[in-house]
Order: C-alpha cells, then structure tokens, then sequence
C-alpha cells in the first residue's frame, strides 16, 4: 500500500477516535493542520489575526460537531471550510464598508443641509433685524451681539430700564413672527 492508499484509513481512524471525544486525537489534529491552515487563509484574507480567529473557529466547530460529523478527508473538509470561512468574511467586511461609506456620505450630506439651513436662517435674521425700527434694533443689538444688560444699555442710551425691556420684547415679537418656520433654530440662536 502507498501512502496515498493509507490516508483515507488514516482519516477514518481519526474521525473515531473524534467520535468518541478522544481530546489528544484532536489536538494532534489541531497541531497537524493549525498552520498550514492559517497560512491557506491569510492568503485570501491578507490579515494573519483574522485568519488564525477564522481556523480556531472552524476547530471549534469540528469540536462541537464531532459525534455527528462525517469527513472523508481532513485535509479536503479544512480547505473547504477555511476557503468558505474566508470568502464569508471578505463578503462580510465588503458590506460593512459599504454600509460606512453609505454612513459617510449620508452624514455629510446632513451636515451640508445642516449649515445651509444654519446660513439661511442667519440671512434670514440678519434680514429681518435690518427691518426692525432704528432705536428697537440698535437696543436688540446691544443686547444680543454686545451681551449687555439692560441696566447697561439703558444707562448708555439714557432710557428707562423698562423701555430698554419693551424694545428687546418688540424685536423679539417681530423675528418670532417673521421667522415662524425656523422657531426651533431660532429660540437656539437668541438664547
């Protein structure tokens, strides 16, 4: 008999042995194969780490698989798992990156309308500030571009601090009005 002639009895053997939960058997088979294997994988997947989780993994299987399993030829049913194995994975990785990139450009197209909406609504504002009368805007300004109190800006302008206070709530009334669809952006931008 050659060697070839003996293999599938040798492959026979081990698989009884499996079947009966010989645990040196297996680790003689795990030792045997383990590199070979993951040198088969790494070739497709090009990552030794993920190539070495993907054999441990099919030893594993075999593990909890052995008192029902049924293999001709170790060598042939590694190959096979390790080449579905991997194909898997990289179908796996390509619909993550997919899913990321999908992920990407659909956050930047978020953050697009996002500062446009942002840009309007300043335009808008701008524009509607622009139309508020001359003293109600130049008290609503000292108000929310200088920060000032209204104590501050009714001693600067030598007005009562109550006429400072019906300015500020005027102007605010007007945008309010004029700026109804962005009320939730604008109570953001005026707070």
């Amino acid at each position: 008999m050659g060697v070839n002639e003996t293999k599938p009895i040798a492959d026979k053997l081990i698989l009884e042995h499996l079947k009966n939960s010989d645990q040196g058997v297996f680790e003689l088979v795990f030792k045997y194969y383990y590199s070979g294997l993951v040198i088969y994988a790494d070739q497709i997947i090009k990552n030794t780490t993920v190539s070495e989780d993907i054999v441990q993994t099919i030893f594993m299987k075999l593990w909890e698989a052995r008192e029902s399993i049924e293999i001709r030829s170790f060598r042939s049913y590694f190959i096979q798992c390790v080449k579905n194995s991997s194909i898997d994975y990289l179908r796996n990785q390509e619909v993550k990156n997919k899913y990321r990139q999908h992920s990407i450009d659909y956050t930047q197209v978020e953050m697009q309308e996002d500062l446009w909406t942002i840009m309007e609504l300043d335009e808008l504002i701008k524009q509607t500030i622009d139309k508020l009368p001359p003293r109600c805007r130049e008290i609503f300004l000292m108000s929310r571009t200088e920060n000032l109190k209204i104590a501050e800006i009714a001693e600067k302008l030598r007005l009562s601090g109550r006429t400072v206070e019906t300015q500020i709530s005027k102007a605010l009334k007007i945008l309010r009005i004029e700026l109804a669809d962005y009320l939730a952006l604008l109570i953001f931008f005026l707070n």
